[in-house]
């Protein structure tokens, strides 16, 4: 019997090859695109699954309260974790991690062969017993025992040491300090919250220099975590916390300290991030409703062609066959549509995987496809799309009644048109949404990039400086300023849009805590982002050794209505206001601006400051040419570092990124869902225009024109795209209004926003409808007449 169903539904398949390639098509279409989604929806969700311990590790976590702020901490003294061991027997193990970032190391043999590394992290010797890596080389029992080793993933061991074996071999830190390589892991996985390249000992920290050591002795620098031998000790364990930190040194005992289970860190409980939870169910969604809009279409038009097969179920019907045996075939030939689908979508899946990486900023292990819960995950979605796909068409033409068939009283006009219309309807609803959100978000992001945000951020060339250089900043700088082109120089302590210091103070009069955001820089700083004076300075001339700040740092500190040349105490000591500041975007356009202090230091050169160098280049000048020159001075002076630069509009650009990676994914899967409603419906009208052959040919000999038969096979689709605005306006207003409170500065929506995502679904149904309109109303009419 099953050999029967399947000739039957190959047949079926191989006759009808326009709905066969719209039905495949379709569904492939979609299966792609909910394959690429949910390929990133699973890789995000198994984040740090793979650690065998992964549920009986925690972190530390601190939160303190400064007035109305609530500020959280994971960083911890790096006695904390000992003495929590030695305080409770739930704590098997504990890790301590610090990274050291933008560091820089060479081929102790081969000076020449040398690169900026991201960061350089320290851990326990214990990590690799609490965490589950893969190690390839060296003895992860040991490798980490003696200070200055050095364990290096294989795409480090590449870069520094070719195929040479590199256990035993030596990197230079910073060109002076020795690190020996004792071990090579593996990559940590895509989807590992960890991405150590090189790893060294906690030991080693302190011994790198005094700074280290002093860092080593005070609060607030380890990333601490335990390992419990259960979950039930957690709260036990959150009580010991406040003692012994106490015993440990620096430690605030005002804060609040919880633990975190570290495996749900990256979705749920990371305390600063939400993104990637919000991110994964968004696009959930979307998969899910462009997987049910190309079932939809399968079933929409497969029950548009029920004549066709009406009266072969009441043939069946007559000599014996039972309404289950029904509905097996057609479940036989819904698997058949669904694993052609199947097949075709794996190499859509292909094709599209790397550009959909590009567009999340994403990279996923090839491994991870060939992972249980992916490959999970995909039978899940081909199960579900052979019990959807094959649902309602196996009942609808299962239930048929052979007398009536056979008769010719069936027309599939009346049974079936409801849910043909309803999926339509659905499908429709579904795209105008999504064109709506797709235009909003992208409305929003222009709105972003084209704020005023009080500075001038083009033509702004930035350098990253080493700490190791701030004594040779200043003539760095003299040599900068030398070169045509260059309008302006300035060290700067802290870069704009990539995170600010911060302090707590209080009010002058009302003695509420004040957050006081804070920047060091030099007298040029002004210049060179052409920042705007509320309260100019007394001394235009010298501006340094004093303080300026903006609108909202004179307003929380309560300074009166002109504070300028006073003398006043920010908390960290007495100083003289310079001038007010006009507020400006410092720290990106997605949160409200906040109380700025900028502090200007005296030109001495021992005391320069490090950080990154801003230059401002002439509008007219060859920008590829100045970076050439401006390499070949740094070059001079950083001699160990790779050159490095970034321009402040792109760091401005990066501060709304997610944003950019919604619109982008908005875009992409709003055309695929564009294209198969498109699909859809060109196959229904198609269908429509074989159905009523003879009657378009006895209108036309009656003296019908083009123009009427247009309209009598569109009218009742357009009419259902009208439909699908109304209810899908409505619902794409309240979740874009939802969204936008996400920001402080945002549109406003607007009803041509709504018009233009309407009347670009009615074209794109027109374009869609008239085509085959258009082919049967031009058609011969004695062929459609001949048999009559």
């Amino acid at each position: 019997m099953l050999q029967n169903y399947l000739k039957i539904a190959l047949r079926n398949l191989w006759r009808n090859k326009l709905y066969s390639i719209l039905n495949i098509g379709g569904l492939a279409t979609g299966l792609a695109a909910a394959m690429l989604i949910l390929l990133f929806v699973s890789h995000e969700f198994s984040y740090d699954q793979f650690h065998e311990k992964g549920n009986r590790i925690y972190r530390i976590l601190s939160v303190s309260k400064y007035g109305e702020q609530t500020v959280q901490f994971t960083a911890m003294n790096a006695k904390l974790g000992e003495l929590l061991k030695e305080a409770n027997p739930e704590v098997e193990e504990f890790i301590r991690i610090n990274n050291e970032r933008n560091i820089t190391f060479k081929n102790a043999l081969h000076p020449e062969i040398k690169f900026k590394e991201e960061s350089l992290s320290f851990v326990d010797p214990t990590f690799f017993k609490v965490f589950t890596f893969k190690t390839l080389q060296g003895n992860d029992k040991s490798f980490l025992n003696n200070p200055f080793s050095l364990v290096i993933s294989e795409n480090v061991a590449k870069k520094y040491f070719g195929n040479e074996n590199p256990i035993g071999k030596t990197l230079l830190l910073e060109g002076k300090q020795v690190f020996t390589v004792t071990g090579v892991i593996a990559q940590m996985p895509s989807n590992s919250t960890f991405q150590f390249e090189l790893i060294t000992p906690i030991s080693t920290f302190p011994k790198l220099d005094a700074s280290k050591l002093s860092i080593w002795e005070r609060a607030g620098s380890f990333e601490t975590f335990l390992l419990l031998n259960k979950q039930q000790s957690v709260s036990k364990v959150e009580k010991t916390i406040i003692k012994a930190g106490k015993l440990s040194g620096g430690f605030d005992e005002t804060a609040t300290y919880s633990l975190e289970q570290f495996d749900k860190l990256h979705n749920g409980s990371n305390f600063s991030d939400k993104t990637n939870t919000k991110f994964a169910l968004i696009f959930s969604g979307i998969a899910i409703l462009i997987l049910v809009l190309a079932l939809f279409n399968y079933m929409s038009l497969t029950t548009a062609r029920a004549t066709i097969r009406a009266k072969e179920v009441g043939i069946r019907k007559v000599v014996g066959a039972e309404r289950l045996g029904l509905v097996k075939q057609f479940y036989v030939e819904a698997f058949i549509y669904c694993l052609c689908s199947f097949v075709l979508a794996f190499l859509l899946l292909e094709i599209l995987r790397q550009p959909f990486y590009e567009i999340l900023g994403l990279q996923v292990d090839t491994s991870f496809m060939k992972s249980p819960l992916f490959i999970g995950v995909l039978l899940s979605v081909f199960a579900l799309s052979i019990l959807l796909s094959g649902s309602y068409t196996s009942l609808f033409l299962s239930r048929f009644s052979p007398i009536e068939v056979l008769k010719g009283k069936f027309s599939s006009q009346q049974s079936g048109a409801i849910v043909r219309k309803g999926f339509l309807i659905f499908q429709f609803s579904v795209s105008v949404v999504l064109i709506i959100c797709t235009l909003v978000v992208q409305q929003q992001l222009d709105y972003m990039r084209n704020m005023d945000l009080g500075l001038t951020k083009d033509q702004v060339l930035v350098l990253p400086i080493e700490e190791s250089a701030a004594s040779k900043i200043a003539l760095f700088n003299n040599e900068l300023k030398q070169i045509s082109g260059v309008k302006s120089v300035s060290t700067v302590s802290t870069p704009l849009y990539k995170g600010v210091n911060a302090w707590f103070t209080k009010s002058l009069v009302s003695k509420k805590e004040v957050t006081l955001f804070s920047i060091s820089t030099d007298e040029n700083f002004f210049n060179t982002v052409d920042l705007k004076w509320l309260k100019a300075p007394i001394d235009n001339k010298n501006l340094t050794a004093k303080v300026y700040l903006n609108e909202v740092a004179v307003k929380q500190m309560e300074l009166g209505d002109n504070p300028v040349g006073k003398s006043v105490n920010l908390g960290s000591g007495t100083t003289i206001v310079g001038g007010i500041m006009k507020d400006f975007h410092y720290n990106g356009v997605k949160s409200k601006i906040e109380a700025l202090m900028i502090s200007v230091s005296a030109p001495n050169p021992a005391e320069t400051l490090s950080g990154c160098i801003y230059l401002r280049l002439d509008s007219k000048t060859d920008v590829q040419a100045k970076v050439a020159q401006v390499q070949n001075i740094y070059e001079k002076y950083q001699s160990e570092k790779p050159f490095e630069f970034y321009f402040l509009d792109e760091a401005f650009q990066k501060t709304f990124s997610d944003e950019v990676r919604m619109s982008k994914m908005f875009f992409s899967f709003t055309s695929i869902a564009i294209l198969i409603a498109c699909l859809g419906l060109f196959g229904l009208i198609t269908f429509l225009a074989e159905q009523k052959d003879k009657e378009i040919g006895i209108r036309k000999v009656l003296g019908a024109n083009i123009r009427n038969i247009v309209f009598l096979l569109s009218k009742d689709f357009l009419g259902l795209v009208i439909i699908a605005n109304f209810i899908a306006i409505p619902l794409a207003w309240w979740a874009m209004q939802k969204w936008l409170q996400d920001f402080v500065f945002r549109i406003s929506l607007t009803w041509e926003t709504f018009l233009l995502a309407s009347l670009t679904s009615m074209a794109l149904a027109f374009i869609t409808v008239s085509y085959q309109a258009l082919k049967s109303a031009v058609s011969n009419p004695i062929k459609s007449l001949r048999n009559e």
